[in-house]
Formats: C-alpha cells, structure tokens, sequence
C-alpha cells in the first residue's frame, strides 16, 4: 500500500449541501497520483480519487478548485466525466460534465486526464483544493477547503520525461560517486571564513580573548560598536563594560591602500591579547566585526587562543545582494528582518525586495488603498472585485493571514525594514514591476475605477492602468491573459508617479535616500496591446509604427520620473535588450540591468557581456548559477522549479564573472562541458568593460515557497558560492584556469559550509539543505557516504522511509535485497531520500 502525505492542512471533514442543496454534512476526500510524462508527445497523465465518505449520493452541483504549477487545461476527451480548466495562471476548477453519474456513500471516482507539459516534481501537484456547491436554485454556498493528499513518486516515468535532455537522476550510485570527490582532506584554519578575506598574515604568538570585553570607540562608530556588543552577548555570553581585559578598539583611519578607494576596506590586527579594528568608514568597521565574529564562532566558545594575525580586505563589487519575492508567496516582516541579519552576517549588502506582481500587491501606498485591501489578498472570487484569485496553494479564504497568500507591509513596517537594514550596512532596493507582470495593480485599479465612476469620473480615472475595450490576445510567461499595463494612458505614468513617490517618501522618513528603483520590465508577452484601440490611435498621433516600440516609450516616460528625483533606474535584462541586441536609446540612461538569462542552449549566455561592452552597468543574476528558486536536483522530493536546469552550492561557486561562459559546467542533459572551448566564438567581455559588471544577486522566486523555513532552505546552502564570489570576484584557480587548484578549492569550500558554517546557521535557527547520502552495492556490501563529514546516514532495507531510529550505517555491511533506502541526518535537519534498486533508476 502506498504511503500517503498531506500537501495541505485542511478541515478534516467537508460539510456541504452538494447532496441535496443543504448543509447537511457530506464528508468528501481528495487524492491525487501523478501518472506518467509522455503519454503521448509533450503530455502527461494525472489521476485524482474523489471519495464520498458521506452517507448520500454526491450530485453533479459542485465544483472543485486547486492550484497547481506545470499544468494545464485537460485534453478534450468525449468519454470524460470531469473537466479540468484553467481560470488563471495555477488556478484551475474541475467540474462535472454530462457523463458523470452521482457518486454513491463509500464510493470513490477515479478521474484520470491529461493536460500538456511535463510533471517530475511532487512540489508541482495540486495544492490549495476547495470545493463550492450550489443549492437547487443554483446559488453558491460557502466554500470549503478540502484535505487533499499526494501519493508519492515511486516510479521513473513520474520524474522523466522522454524526449528531454535531463540530468541524470540522483540515485545511490549516482550520489556516491558525487560524494567521494569530496573524500580526500583539506587543510584550513580558524581564519577560514565566508567570505574569504584579501590577505591573512599570520603573525608570532597567539592571543587569548576572553569574555570580559572592553569597546573602545568614537561616536561616530557607536551604531557599529552597539550591534557589535550585542552579537557578543548572544552568541558568546560576553559581559561587555569598562572594566573589560579584552579591548576591542575600532580605530579610524586608512587601511593599508588599494587600487582604488573602498569604503568596506577594514583591517584587523589580533595581538598581544587585544583586537584592533581600522577603517576609514563606518562600513569598514562594520565588516571587520563580521570577520571577528565568523572567526570566533569558528573556534566555538570563549574565552579562545587565536593566531595572531592581521588581516587586509575588502570587496571586489559594491553589489552583493539577493532578491526576495514576496509577492508570489508572502514574507512577513520579523523573517525579513532575520533574513536581513543572516545577510548582515556574511558582508551582503543588497535586498532588492520584489513587492508587487501578477498575484498580489505587498506595500501599502496612501491614497491607493485598493492595492493591499484588494491586491494584497487572495480567495475565492468570480470578479476579483473584493480579492484577487488564488495562486499556487492555500484555499478559498482571503481574510486567513497565517497563509503566505495573504499580507501585506504597512509604511510603518517599510520605514522600519529600511532602518534594520541601513543600520546592518544593507541597501534595500525596492522592485515594483512594470508594465508586465502588473496584474495585481491591474486589478486593484478596476475595483478603484468602479469604485468612483458613478460618482467622480476624474477620480476614477485618475490611476486606470487598463483599456476595457482592448481585446489583446496574449499569454504570459506564467498564464496570465491580462497582466499587462496599457502605455497608452496618461493615467499609467500618473500611477507610476504616485508610486515612486509615496516609496520616495518612506525611504526619506527612514532617513535615507531612495538611490535605485526597479521597474522590473520583463516577459512583456507578445500580443499585448495588439487590440487595443486607445493604442492604435497613440501610435498613430506619436507616429509609433510598431507595436513593440510602445514598450520603449513606455520606458522613456518613466525615466524622467526617477531621473528628476535623482534615482537610478534598473530593471531586468529585457529592459535594456532590442531582440538579441543591447537597445542604444538607453545606452546612455545608466539603467542597471539584471541579467539572468545564462543558459547556453537558449543562446542567452551572451547578453551580460553584450551590455556591458555596450555601456550598460550590469548585475549578474544568472539562472544557471544564482536563481535560488531552482530545485537542488533532479530528485522528485526536492521542492523548486527547473525550467533553468538544477541549482545547488556547487553551481553558485562556479561562477566566473569575468569569464562568464566557464560559469557553467554541465549542459542541461548533464554531459560535461568542454571548460576549455566553451567559450569560442563568443562575445568577449571588452578591455575596459569589466568596470560595468557591477556585482552578483541570488534571486528566490517564490512561486514553490510554502514557509519561511523554505525561503532559508533554498537560501542555505547555495548562497555561499555568492558570498564567496561577489567579494572575491577572481579567484585563484580561474586566471589561467587551473582544475587541479579548482578541485581543491571547491573540497575546501565543502568542508567550510559542512564544519563550520552549516553548524553557524543551526545555532541561530536557521534552516538549511542536507544533500543526499550515496549508497552502492559491491561485491555483496552496503557501502555509503556523505559530503558532509559529521553527517549520521541511516538506512532502510525493507521499503520504509528512514527515520531517526533507523539502523546507522558505520561500515560495509552484507546486503542482498533489491531496494535500499538511506537518509543522511545532520544538526537536526534531515535529507530527502536516496534510493538503491538492484536495477540502476535512470
């Protein structure tokens, strides 16, 4: 019998009037089974089981939602029962059609469809299910979420789809031998830390710190010195006073020079028992406190006897951040702010927070409360005149804020975040995504116009960000049929306006300046504004010939607006790109442009350096190193997406700023790249441009994310490769390229996130990844290992999950069954599952 889980936390009985038109209490049950990818060309099968747990016949009067990622409508079919359609984007609704017949108490239907696309992930199954039934005079009765479970994924053709250049799947053999690369020792020391300092000059003697601390500093260091006395306390029980044997001193001045000036330089000099921290900036002082406290966390506890040492850094790129989405699935406020020390912790200093999207609006903006009373929730809704659809899990209700659908950030919680973070050294930059991706504020702006047309024509006009009459045919990279603001209406730069302003505003009551503004700017779909006549009449008044042109007038409305505010503009890599080619109308605007589409086979690995040669300042995002949403493996167990191929801890070391093409490996079928030849014929980053890579980001997309506890799992440990490489852009092993010292480093980079840095996180609560275990059979015995030295990896032979009580493997032990099963369990976080078929899973 197949083990079941629950995707949702759901009422644990339905009461409905979907018998007879009455509440009377029919309980119903939900399960669904993935079937197979390729059925037929590019489609696969699905399977629900609707069971009737009632005691009266269930009637053709219901309708049942859900979300789902990776699908869509189901397949014409003559001889179905149920129809599945999709409304929005993940929002589908199933219903019955003529040949369905009542389904009778204790019976169960089983509904089997096909949709196209491909499903390998149990991430991507149904979630978020209700049901709404109507009464015998057709009126809809309150909807009611529905405990839906997901059988798992047990078999290949659930996890493959024919036709698919795939990695190949992580099966014991496969995991082993990823494993043993990391077998062989590697030196480091307490000085060993994320990222890895300029230069550490060990130095005669060592030095014992103790608990007892003393901070010396000037008032201009007071804010630095606070956060400083307080992570001591936390972390390491200190007492800090005047009476302290250890000194701490921060000291202003100029650390020994670099190239050029840098206001994060710091020197740290450990001797004669004491701590000396120089710089010339507050910023400085500040990461010389992170290197103090990752090196003291290192050694574990104090009092310590350290080296003595001095230690000269600085970073490479004034750009190193991540990007948190929490418009697709919501982050409330406290967890930003433990994100934003987690950053803090390890010398980022960028969140470039994405607010707004198709699916909700997350920041209150006076006057224009229509965006978070209506944008900001999701529910069940025919009109979206009171909330918008729901998307990707969670049910019905629009007013239940313990779900990630629903929240928004008020000012006061804006302003404060800005604050956290200035104090931490961290620059907040906001994304409010335009014209594209604009739904929510669409939506919004409907009700608002509605709201007022009866009354004040003007008002309700004042933000429209829609033509009613347009009748555009598009689909949006997401399923989305009207998620696109309509350029050709002053009330669109009204809003745009009326936004950059309030966001203005918050940044000044923070006491900070808003210097960079993100308009988003992608995945404009093509057919937008097509069938628009208010379009059609602009174009012909401006003398615009082509549609797409409105996307450029568009941006050159916008800038103005930021320019006069003395705000940089940025926006994704489609902002700044003509087709294939960087757009030389905003060569000279400044606009920083994200780029993250690196993938080799879609011919986008070429475009950051075609912008920076072209003088575009530019941020690398690419997908194949740095999107943070992308699944781990190829596992069906690991949650995340996958259209950009698999991205783990190693992907993120791997890439070369400034020789781009080595950045990735292994093509997308995971064949080993030619890291020699991969970059012939290619754009070449020119003499002099090197100057507009500006630095690296990790983007999280949060379309998969169902906690925070996911959002940090994603983050760590993947995000280590980011920290290494956005303070130290070059590294050794890459100019020339050398694989022998690459091998090395990466072990030694394996073994610091396993010893030091995975143990850092799990004593301030943060979650992370364990990777897999490996497991092979040879010559009759169990052999298996870990590339996490202190990892405990225990196994199953009779076909059940490994848990914590399961037998530990120390040792190759006798083993002669045909299925093997095996966890590896660390710091109380725990692996999916390896598996071990006598026939290898391929």
């Amino acid at each position: 019998m197949k083990t079941k889980f629950i995707i949702s936390l759901c009422f644990l009985a339905l009461l409905s009037a979907c018998n007879t038109g009455k509440p009377t209490g029919v309980p119903l049950s939900l399960t669904w089974e993935m079937g197979e990818n390729g059925v037929q060309p590019g489609v696969c099968e699905q399977t629900f089981y609707i069971k009737n747990t009632g005691k009266t016949e269930l009637k053709n009067n219901w309708t049942i939602y859900f979300n789902q990622i990776s699908a869509s409508s189901s397949l014409p079919d003559d001889s179905a029962v149920l129809v599945v359609e999709r409304i929005a984007s993940t929002y589908f609704k199933m219903y019955p059609v003529q040949n369905y017949k009542p389904i009778a108490p204790g019976e169960t239907l089983h509904f089997t469809w096909r949709c196209r696309g491909g499903i390998i992930k149990e991430s991507a199954a149904p979630q978020g299910a209700y049901i709404v039934c109507t009464d015998e005079n057709g009126i809809e009765q309150q909807p009611q979420n529905i405990p839906l479970e997901v059988l798992p994924f047990t078999h290949p053709s659930q996890w493959t789809r024919p036709g698919t250049a795939e990695l190949p799947y992580p099966d014991g053999n496969y995991m082993y031998a990823q494993n043993a690369f990391f077998s062989e020792p590697v030196e480091w020391d307490e000085y060993a830390i994320f990222p890895s300092p300029k230069t550490v000059e060990k130095k005669e003697g060592s030095s014992v710190l103790t608990k007892n601390i003393r901070l010396k500093y000037d008032a201009d260091f007071a804010n630095e010195a606070g956060l400083l006395q307080a992570q001591l306390q936390s972390l390491f029980g200190c007492t800090v006073s005047d009476a302290g044997e250890t000194v701490i001193e921060f000291i202003c001045g100029n650390p020994s020079p670099t190239k050029e000036a840098n206001d994060e330089q710091y020197e740290l000099d450990i001797q004669n028992n004491q701590v000396k921290i120089t710089g010339s900036y507050a910023h400085g002082i500040f990461n010389g406190c992170q290197t103090l406290l990752n090196v003291l966390g290192n050694v574990g506890k104090l009092p310590a006897t350290l080296s003595n040492v001095r230690i000269t850094d600085y970073p490479d790129t004034h750009h190193r951040g991540i990007m948190l989405d929490v418009a697709r699935n919501f982050t409330e406020k406290e967890n930003v702010l433990k994100l934003i020390d987690c950053l803090a912790m390890y010398k980022l200093n960028i969140l470039h927070w994405h607010l707004t999207d198709d699916e909700a609006w997350r920041l209150e903006i006076p006057g224009l409360e229509e965006l978070t009373a209506i944008a900001s929730r999701r529910g069940h809704t025919h009109d979206e005149s009171t909330c918008l659809y729901p998307a990707f899990a969670w049910g019905w209700d629009a007013t239940d804020t313990s779900t990630l659908a629903n929240g928004y950030y008020t000012r006061s919680d804006f302003i404060e975040v800005l604050k956290y973070a200035n104090q931490r050294h961290i620059r907040v930059i906001p994304e409010v995504d335009i014209p594209g991706h604009s739904r929510a504020a669409i939506k919004a702006m409907n009700v608002r116009y509605k709201k007022y047309i009866n009354t004040d024509k003007q008002k309700a006009e004042e933000y429209l960000l829609a033509d009613f009459s347009d009748t555009s045919k598009y689909n949006s990279a997401q399923n989305f049929t009207d998620n696109v603001m309509n350029v050709a209406l002053p009330s669109s730069y009204r809003f745009v306006e009326k936004i950059v302003d309030e966001i203005d505003k918050m940044y000044a009551e923070a006491g900070l300046k808003l210097t960079v503004f993100h308009i988003g700017g992608d995945e404009v779909p093509k057919g937008a504004w097509e069938g628009s006549a208010v379009c059609h009449d602009f174009m012909k008044a401006q003398n615009i010939k082509e549609i797409r042109e409105l996307k450029d007038y568009f941006l050159e409305q916008v800038l103005p607006i930021l320019s006069k505010r003395n705000i940089q503009p940025a926006g994704w890599e489609e902002v700044a790109m003509h087709g294939g080619t960087p757009n030389s109308k905003f060569a000279n605007s400044n606009i920083l442009s994200y780029c993250w589409n690196t993938l080799p086979e879609w011919k986008g690995d070429q475009l950051p350096y075609k912008l920076a040669n072209a003088g575009y300042p530019v941020i690398l995002c690419n997908v194949t190193n740095l999107y943070m949403d992308m699944s781990y493996s190829r596992h069906q167990s690991e949650p995340g997406l996958h259209w950009g191929g698999f991205v783990n801890e190693y992907n993120s070391f791997d890439i070369l700023p400034y020789d781009i093409y080595k950045s990735v490996r292994n093509g997308l079928n995971g064949e080993p790249l030619d890291i020699n030849a991969v970059s012939k014929g290619k754009v070449p980053l020119d003499k002099g441009a090197s100057v507009q890579i500006k630095g690296l980001q990790g983007q999280l997309w949060a379309e998969t994310i169902r906690s925070f506890e996911q959002v940090e799992y994603n983050y760590f440990p993947k995000l280590f490769g980011l920290i290494e490489r956005a303070w130290n852009i070059q590294p050794e092993w890459s100019n020339p390229y050398d694989e022998r010292k690459y091998e090395t480093a990466k072990r030694v980079y394996n073994a610091q996130i396993a010893e030091k840095e995975l143990p850092r996180l799990a004593k301030l609560d943060v979650n992370f990844r364990v990777s897999q275990p490996g497991i092979i059979i040879k010559d009759g015995l169990l052999y298996a290992n870990s590339a996490i030295p202190g990892a405990v990896i225990r196994y199953t032979v009779d076909g059940s999950e490994p848990v914590e009580t399961s037998v530990v493997w120390t040792e190759p032990v006798a083993c002669d069954v045909g299925l093997v099963k095996a966890k590896a369990f660390y710091l109380g976080k725990k692996s999916v599952t390896t598996f071990l078929k006598s026939l290898p899973i391929q």
